[in-house]
């Protein structure tokens, strides 16, 4: 669940107050039902956890978090990866990223890969969202549409000439301002719209 919001305080007895109700009961030999009144906790759960702690096996109390796929190192790795990308131009798209991670946690060799990872080749929803979240420095935007000519085109050179021949053509044929009119109107876009990146 991306929004999951606790709904009651189930679980969240801590470990210590489990460790002094079970000593009670082990060392004064008292009634699990009374003891688990006395500290406000579950006498199924405490029998449990007494039966446990007599069989010598390590006993968690509680729920444990998600675990994440990768590891904050390997998850900043990829945010600057990804700032990187961005500062060059090529942006990834969500989907992009999620295959990507995909193929870092094969690359990493991650043992607790989700099986909807492996069955779509992809990261999921879930992880993309929470990723994001880990990492505010990263946001999914859209990209300023320029198609590829004006990128690779509009640079000092070019703009000097332009404007020297301009010139020239101005004064050539004594052309004045008002005989001047912009006709780029026609409609015709070169430029399609391009999809949000992750940056």
């Amino acid at each position: 669940m991306r929004n999951y919001k606790r709904k009651s305080a189930r679980g969240s007895t801590s470990q210590e107050v489990f460790e002094l109700a079970a000593e009670e009961i082990i060392t004064n030999n008292r009634k699990f039902r009374d003891v688990a009144a006395e500290y406000d906790i579950c006498h199924v759960t405490l029998y449990k956890y007494v039966k446990k702690k007599k069989a010598g096996i390590p006993v968690d109390v509680g729920y444990k978090k998600n675990r994440l796929v990768f590891n904050l190192d390997q998850e900043k790795m990829i945010a600057d990866y990804l700032v990187k990308c961005s500062n060059i131009y090529f942006g990834l798209l969500p989907d992009d990223v999620k295959k990507l991670a995909y193929e870092l946690a094969i690359a990493y060799k991650i043992d607790n890969i989700p099986e909807s990872w492996k069955r779509d080749g992809k990261a999921g929803k879930d992880w993309f969202v929470g990723f994001m979240k880990r990492n505010a420095s990263l946001s999914i935007r859209s990209p300023e549409a320029t198609s590829l000519s004006r990128a690779t085109s509009f640079n000092r050179t070019n703009v000097h000439s332009f404007f020297e021949k301009y010139r020239e053509v101005l004064q050539r044929y004594n052309i004045s301002s008002s005989r001047i009119w912009n006709v780029d109107e026609t409609g015709v876009t070169t430029v399609q719209k391009p999809k949000k990146v992750v940056a």
